[in-house]
């Protein structure tokens, strides 16, 4: 009986340090702030300051976060040239209605002449509404891209597994593609009933599991669709839908800390400069 015990000591130990492995050291979970108000029209002037006050442990924004040491992950052929080429930064607030999802995509060309926006330039969201994160626990899955001229969001897979009826574009999602400057906005909107939280309402304290895939192509030969992706815990997408790798959110009572009059807080800021 002893050895026996020993064996299955092991596997529960070396099961649990596997499963470890891919939690991010400084980026494994996202405290959201309350007190924005956020209107779905793709202006991220409501934004400013969120960029840079919620951080990793190491003081860094949730811009170009790495995981299992890749910036990037090149799929498929596709090649990637830098943060030039493709970077994903994104940031999350909430009110009792609903979560809010802001995605700043730098991407040097847009690309989307498949139907489906996984297949392409546009973002896969995974929401894992339990906060356990354990393999196996059902997710609800939204695929959200423009198309080649960039002027419509994709109706294939939009709403691939939702939690209610879907969200719409314009009321719940806009996305604005600024070719000179190449970048792509994502503003988003999941409701409280739509993820199907308890009371259709959410509350401080609460996490959820959130994986974020921002998928790339380009127009070079051989290089369009699906050939890489950037995000945040985006295997919780990829090669297969794995509820374990997700990130946490935790919804926090905290708001945005108001500057002093002659100090501007600099996300809005930041991200245009950065174009």
């Amino acid at each position: 009986m002893k050895p026996l015990i020993f064996i299955m000591t092991f596997f529960m130990i070396t099961a649990t340090a596997v499963n470890a492995q891919w939690r991010s050291k400084t980026h494994d979970v996202y405290n959201a702030l309350t007190g924005v108000e956020v209107e779905i029209d793709g202006d991220l002037g409501e934004w400013e300051g969120i960029l840079e006050a919620i951080t990793g442990t190491d003081g860094k924004p949730f811009c170009g976060v790495e995981y299992q040491g890749n910036v990037f992950e090149e799929h498929n052929g596709g090649k990637w040239e830098g943060a030039e080429d493709h970077e994903t930064c994104f940031m999350l607030v909430w009110d009792e209605d609903a979560v809010y999802i802001a995605l700043i995509v730098t991407d040097d060309e847009h690309e989307h002449a498949a139907d489906a926006a996984w297949n392409g330039d546009g973002a896969q969201l995974a929401f894992e509404m339990s906060g356990k994160r354990n393999a196996g626990i059902p997710m609800w899955l939204y695929n959200i891209g423009l198309d080649d001229k960039a002027e419509n969001i994709l109706p294939v897979a939009l709403n691939e597994n939702p939690g209610g009826a879907g969200i719409v574009p314009d009321d719940d999602i806009v996305l604005i593609r600024d070719e000179a400057e190449k970048k792509t906005y994502y503003e988003l909107r999941f409701t409280a009933e739509e993820l199907q939280v308890k009371g259709k309402k959410f509350t401080a304290g609460s996490e959820f599991g959130l994986g974020i895939c921002v998928n790339d192509g380009d127009k070079g030969a051989g290089q369009e669709g699906q050939k890489g992706w950037s995000g945040w815990y985006t295997h919780s997408i990829v090669f297969g839908k794995n509820s374990e790798d997700t990130g946490l959110v935790t919804l926090t009572d905290e708001v945005l800390a108001v500057e002093p009059a002659n100090k501007s807080t600099t996300t809005w800021g930041f991200l245009k400069s950065a174009r």
